[in-house]
């Protein structure tokens, strides 16, 4: 927004603007009563062309009751787009104010301390202004607050307050590098002394507020616009409350209302507004870059795909041939495996089931044997028994017949003690016996504690059987 545009603010009974320039002006009329939303486009336009503002699109400043300004802890991520911060000051703005989330304009800045300003205001009034302006002949290029206004009015990076103080209404913020984190609205009763302790009150709330909530430190400094007639007291009892150096705001335009200013450095202001409501509306299509690099890599594939498919054309002829013959053979060796695997199968399972089993009584009586009669105490003992057999089979002295071959059968028993000790030189001895004894591999299981251990021992007792199976087989 240049010096030389308009910047409008409607409410409800009164019509503000200011405009910057060489012929810098501003508009502070009450609406007349009997008009009419349909006529009041027409009136806005003569009153405009009156007083001499510039043509072309103006800047909204948004009714100050209307506008909702908050300190939010959106706990966004730092690389979080822009789509993504107002989504998420959507989804807390509808437990922090009573606005409809879903029905508003807003906007979100980076404030304090991963906090986030958040301004909003009702997409419905927004709209209706739009409409009032589009009768007036005019358009509008973006909407903002009136706290964007007084944001303007230092270029200090230090938290400071802005105070306003006019015939009408009081407004205040609270400034930090350039961003309203606190505003504060309020109507004047006509007493002087009455506004001042209002006003004095209300400052205090204000910069206890910024502490606590928007999580500043102190404020460095206090910029005043007010009046004459209460100006001068003011500052001196604020002097009392205020503890940093307060500075009077000069006037824009000489006659121009207090009331005037925000929308006046709104007006002057060479850089957009600092608050800018609008709907940001999620990416779609190739507007996400995973999109886009997606597409790109799908057509590169699809590129690849076809070349190979060409290539692979060429050679399919010849290489089905050969996959045919190989089926074949294939089929022919399999038929001869399956047979042969059968009659195996048959012999492995009666072999295994016509053994003995294991004989558990001499092995519970050899780790009895082992085990002292006092100082350990067994909690668990579990025994499992592993059986696999093989065949290995001999051919003749040409290959072409099977001369028989070997069956061996291995049998493993090993056994989980679990026991407690009531002195840990218990175990030590205990693992000793084992290690010596040679019917027993000992091996500690789990971490080691003072009162238990856990042993996997592993039966030596058994051996291997092996026996001659002879066979003819065709080839």
């Amino acid at each position: 927004m240049t010096g030389s545009k308009l910047v409008i603010e409607i409410r409800s009974n009164r019509v503000m603007a200011a405009w910057g320039g060489r012929r810098a002006g501003w508009i502070d009329e009450p609406i007349p009563e009997d008009l009419d939303k349909d006529s009041l486009g027409a009136w806005l336009k003569e009153r405009l062309a009156e007083a001499g503002a510039p043509s072309g699109k103006v800047l909204l400043a948004v009714p100050r009751r209307e506008a909702v300004l908050l300190q939010l802890e959106l706990g966004a991520p730092a690389e979080a787009s822009e789509s993504d911060l107002h989504s998420i000051a959507r989804l807390s703005l509808g437990s922090h104010s009573t606005l409809d989330p879903h029905a508003c304009v807003l906007d979100v800045v980076k404030s304090v301390d991963g906090r986030h300003a958040v301004c909003a205001a009702p997409a419905e009034i927004v709209e209706d202004i739009k409409r009032i302006l589009k009768a007036a002949g005019r358009s509008v290029v973006g909407v903002t607050n009136r706290s964007s206004g007084l944001a303007n009015v230092s270029r200090s990076e230090d938290p400071h307050l802005v105070l306003v103080v006019g015939a009408r209404e009081i407004e205040l913020a609270v400034i930090n590098d350039g961003v309203p984190v606190l505003a504060r609205h309020l109507n004047r009763n006509g007493e002087v002394e009455s506004d001042i302790a209002k006003i004095v009150s209300e400052v205090h709330r204000a910069v206890t507020s910024a502490k606590l909530v928007g999580g500043l430190q102190e404020l460095s400094a206090g910029y005043i616009h007010a009046e004459c007639s209460l100006r001068k007291e003011l500052v001196q009892q604020l002097g009392t409350e205020f503890s940093g150096a307060l500075h009077e705001i000069p006037s824009v335009i000489g006659s121009a209302p207090q009331e005037i200013l925000p929308l006046m450095l709104l007006a002057e202001s060479d850089s957009p507004p600092v608050m800018q409501l609008r709907r940001v509306r999620p990416p779609t299509g190739f507007q996400f870059p995973q999109i886009r690099i997606a597409a790109g890599l799908t057509a590169l594939a699809f590129i690849i795909i076809v070349g190979g498919w060409i290539v692979l054309a060429q050679q399919r002829a010849s290489i089905r041939s050969k996959i045919s013959k190989l089926r074949t053979e294939l089929g022919q060796l399999q038929a001869k495996e399956r047979a042969h695997l059968r009659e195996e199968a048959r012999l492995a399972h009666l072999d295994s089931y016509i053994q003995q089993d294991a004989v558990w009584s001499d092995h519970l009586g050899a780790i009895n044997e082992l085990i002292p009669e006092r100082g350990i105490v067994v909690d668990r003992l579990v025994g499992s028994e592993t059986l696999s057999v093989s065949f290995v089979a001999q051919r003749d002295s040409r290959g072409r017949r099977y001369a028989g071959g070997n069956w061996s059968e291995s049998r493993s028993l090993v056994f989980d003690m679990n026991a407690s000790v009531s002195d840990r030189t218990e175990i030590t001895s205990f693992r000793q016996k084992l290690i010596d004894d040679p019917r027993f591999e000992v091996d500690s299981q789990g971490p080691e504690l003072p009162d238990r251990f856990l042993f996997e021992l592993t039966s030596t007792m058994q051996s291997t059987k092996d026996r001659s199976s002879e066979g003819n087989s065709d080839e």
